[in-house]
């Protein structure tokens, strides 16, 4: 993917319902999404005697720019969650968390770099990219964000024991959808994953001698799926279909059964997760070129050191993303709104919109909401392009010192409805 790389639609719409009660809260998405195929995620494939890894992106984002099909990446819906802990964030959303130095951003840092900081290498995280981060975890006034520049461990504990983070829950058609989950992580000096363990792992692989597992052959005959079949766009069927390799349909990788010109089989092995990486339990059905989706978690739970804590009367910050056949920054986001649980938010953006940004949950009794019931939001996601914190604070941007001092917000500096945004 190169990097002047655009989406063929600029804008989606998030058809959005949320509602709680006194124990959880509850968010419908639906958007349309024509494409099938977005539940088949990062696979091993075998081809002229060889194991071939195909990932990111998937052939209908690059369209007929790619000659050949050797991509697969998911669709998700994920959203960002502040309780005003997080300062710029009511202003500036997801544009906080990007900057230069990011994986997939023109001015991304080698892995050679990253291996060599003190906080990112070996002795710190161990991370080779570098991913969202808030500018509150570097050193310098509130709005620097150079991730050389990150602050002692002991004062990041201290940001996230007083909530200076971003909740950021997610729903992954391929890598959690299966296991009835969504996955869970939260912001500070990186995307850092919520204690526990996740719905998805990885196998390790070869290119000669292919990778840990397979499906048992008693599930999925010849012990993968079939990567001409699907090429002809014949994919299993998202809601009955087998797709993903979960632990409890995987055996030993034997050359023998799954070893054939075009056998194809999951990187990402799928696992039963607990801990605060499962607090979002989820559903998502594609059908008739629409994505329905359900996410459901406690208000409250008990890992509020990686986790938004939630009450009825509250009002918290968010804006939610699509992605699409790719990942990183290649995705749709919205401006921030502000959401009540059962209140009606004050938020200034309104007067730069024609629609909404205030936004109300709904309460409701019993174990679940009657979703005809429940008032629907329709949210305009843009892509966001190669703007990031670093070019909104830079001395170069002519309106960096209003950026740095909050009198302006994303939905100004746009200075237009989301609806006619076009890039």
């Amino acid at each position: 993917m190169t990097d002047h790389w655009r989406p063929d639609a600029p804008l989606k719409r998030l058809r959005t319902k949320i509602a709680f009660n006194s124990e959880r809260i509850h968010f419908q998405f639906r958007w349309d999404q024509p494409n099938p195929g977005g539940w088949i995620h990062d696979m091993l494939v075998y081809r002229d005697g060889e194991w071939t890894q195909f990932a990111n992106p998937s052939p209908w984002v690059t369209g007929k720019d790619a000659p050949e099909h050797t991509g697969f990446y998911e669709d998700r819906v994920s959203f960002l969650f502040d309780d005003g802990s997080v300062r710029g964030f009511e202003e500036f959303g997801g544009w906080l968390t990007a900057h230069t130095g990011m994986r997939s951003l023109p001015s991304e840092a080698p892995a050679s770099e990253v291996q060599a900081d003190d906080h990112f290498g070996p002795e710190g995280l161990d991370k080779t990219d570098i991913r969202k981060y808030i500018p509150h975890a570097c050193a310098g006034e509130w709005w620097e964000n150079d991730w050389r520049e990150m602050r002692p461990q002991h004062e990041l504990d201290r940001l996230k024991r007083d909530g200076v983070f971003l909740d950021l829950p997610m729903w992954r058609a391929h890598r959690s959808n299966p296991m009835g989950y969504g996955t869970d992580h939260h912001v500070l000096d990186y995307r850092h994953g919520d204690q526990g363990r996740n719905t998805y792992t990885s196998q390790e692989w070869d290119p000669e001698t292919g990778p840990e597992l397979m499906w048992d052959p008693d599930v999925v005959e010849g012990g993968a799926l079939d990567y001409h079949e699907i090429r002809e766009g014949e994919f299993p069927d998202q809601q009955e279909g087998t797709y993903a390799l979960e632990m409890a349909d995987a055996v030993e990788f034997d050359p023998e059964v799954a070893e054939w010109e075009g056998a194809m089989i999951p990187r990402r092995p799928l696992q039963e997760p607990h801990g605060s990486a499962a607090d979002w339990r989820a559903n998502g059905v594609w059908e008739d070129g629409e994505w329905i989706v359900e996410m459901w978690r406690d208000l409250r739970t008990d890992h509020p050191l990686d986790t938004t804590q939630l009450e009825p009367g509250g009002v918290y910050t968010w804006t939610p993303a699509v992605h699409h056949g790719a990942g990183k920054r290649w995705h749709w986001v919205a401006y921030p709104y502000k959401l009540g649980l059962g209140v009606e938010p004050e938020y200034w953006g309104q007067q730069h919109t024609d629609g909404t940004t205030e936004l109300v949950a709904e309460r409701f009794d019993g174990s679940a909401p009657d979703w005809s019931e429940v008032r629907t939001y329709t949210i305009p996601l843009i892509f966001p392009g190669l703007m990031d914190w670093s070019a909104l604070t830079s001395d170069d941007y002519e309106r960096a010192e209003a950026v740095r001092n909050l009198d302006v917000s994303m939905w100004e500096l746009y200075e237009n409805d989301p609806e006619s945004f076009i890039e």
